[in-house]
């Protein structure tokens, strides 16, 4: 078909889809379709953007697209990095609905927000494990697995999934749990939006009550002896103890450079400083901020779009954070870019769960790691290039990539993502639920 041919027929789609769907598919030039094309990266061209509010009308876009040959990109959050370039965009923004059950059980819309979630369920003293930032949205999320500030207490988000509604390529609407379609809710479980479309969730809910936390800030005159600490106390530290140690470049006046941790723990403010005293004690301490706080309010703001610059870079999950390890972490930060250096502390319930029970495999992560120099918007190939160097030495200390942290994208990018294993299990139930490949996201899975 010649391209003004496959204009035409794009263009007949989107019109009987409206037809179908009365006052949910929106065209250029709506605010709806800008709101629906718009990722962190930037500002997406599809034909369409269509908003359903359940799981009926997102498996009616589905068929009606399938049938038409139109690609369909799917949007939660929009924390994306690949904005939409023609085809259909099924925004699930509509569904949003947070849905407190018995048990402590959770019904969340894909579409929510995680800010929202946590909101919503302060009143009750509960929390759900989930992302960093208020505006990050529930699918996306989920669905790459789900490092929150509970790893250590509640493992990943993942972790405490029992059930999912779900949209497959033929518009079948399913109940995904342990026992209906296994395999499938297996998959989801780390697998990404390479299945179908993930329409709610049932996560289990756990009290959060009772936490103190804050930041302490270092300056930048001895950031090996801050990791090298930051180490120690978490090995030793009960799953109660959840942190992440950020090394931060001189970018920003309200940001100040040097490593900074930030920490929660379900415990009282004594326990709390006896457990930080040798990070406490170190002569580069700059700010100590320690005390009471709520689940939410240990969420923050994300950044309101793409900033001035490109992360390069790359992210793993650390066996063993040895000597050796921390020297090469540290050895990222003497570079002409400015660098960022991010470590995460894993273990406790997140060490607890077994390699094969989700498609997040690496379950023996001490930390996640992650080095982004940041390359200046404009800058010429050869700042791209020296942005890689001393990273892949770094990198030799993990064994497989995180999704969510994950910018790059291309099969040799998957085969990082998930050991062998793990991703032939996807590959097979990829062909049984998609076999025409109609679900591609970021990190495409191919049948």
């Amino acid at each position: 078909m010649s391209a003004g041919g496959n204009r035409l027929a794009v263009m007949s789609f989107v019109t009987e889809l409206s037809e179908r769907m009365p006052q949910r598919v929106h065209a250029p030039g709506t605010p709806e379709y800008e709101a629906g094309a718009r990722v962190f990266a930037g500002q997406g061209t599809p034909d369409a953007v269509v908003r359903p509010t359940s799981a009926a009308e997102v498996a009616e876009a589905v068929r009606s697209a399938v049938a038409a040959g139109v690609p369909i990109t799917v949007r939660a959050g929009g924390h994306g990095s690949d904005p939409a370039a023609g085809g259909l965009v099924i925004d699930l923004s509509g569904l949003a609905a947070i849905e407190l059950a018995d048990g402590g059980l959770v019904h969340v819309g894909a579409g929510a927000q995680w800010g929202d979630v946590a909101a919503t369920l302060a009143p009750q003293e509960l929390g759900i494990t989930s992302g960093d930032t208020r505006d990050v949205g529930v699918g996306g999320l989920a669905l790459g697995g789900g490092i929150g500030w509970l790893v250590r207490m509640h493992g990943l988000t993942v972790d405490i999934l029992r059930e999912v509604e779900f949209v497959t390529a033929t518009g079948e609407v399913l109940t995904l749990d342990a026992e209906h379609h296994p395999e499938l809710f297996w998959a989801v479980r780390g697998g990404g939006g390479n299945f179908g479309v993930a329409t709610r969730f049932t996560f289990q809910a756990a009290p959060v009550d009772g936490l103190v936390g804050g930041h302490v800030m270092f300056d930048q005159s001895d950031p090996r002896a801050v990791l090298g600490a930051w180490r120690d106390v978490m090995r030793d530290g009960p799953d109660e103890l959840n942190s992440t140690l950020l090394v931060m470049p001189p970018i920003m006046p309200e940001m100040p450079a040097g490593p900074q941790l930030l920490v929660a723990l379900r415990g009282s403010e004594e326990e709390l400083r006896r457990l930080l005293e040798p990070l406490l004690s170190l002569p580069s301490v700059t700010d100590v901020v320690l005390g009471p706080v709520e689940y939410p309010d240990l969420l923050e703001d994300g950044p309101p779009g793409k900033p001035p610059f490109e992360m390069v870079g790359g992210n793993g999950f650390v066996p063993d954070l040895s000597d050796a390890a921390l020297d090469a972490f540290a050895a990222t930060l003497d570079h002409a870019l400015p660098t960022m250096l991010l470590l995460r502390g894993l273990g406790g319930a997140f060490s607890r769960v077994a390699a094969d029970a989700t498609a997040v495999a690496q379950r023996d992560g001490e930390v996640l790691v992650a080095v982004n120099r940041l390359v200046p918007d404009g800058a010429g190939p050869d700042a791209f290039t020296s942005a890689h160097d001393g990273v892949a030495a770094a990198m030799a200390y993990t064994n497989g990539r995180y999704s969510n942290f994950t910018p790059e994208f291309g099969d040799d990018i998957v085969t990082e993502i998930y050991p062998p294993e793990t991703l032939a299990r996807l590959r097979a139930i990829k062909r049984e639920v998609d076999p025409d490949d109609v679900f591609r996201p970021s990190h495409h899975i191919t049948p």
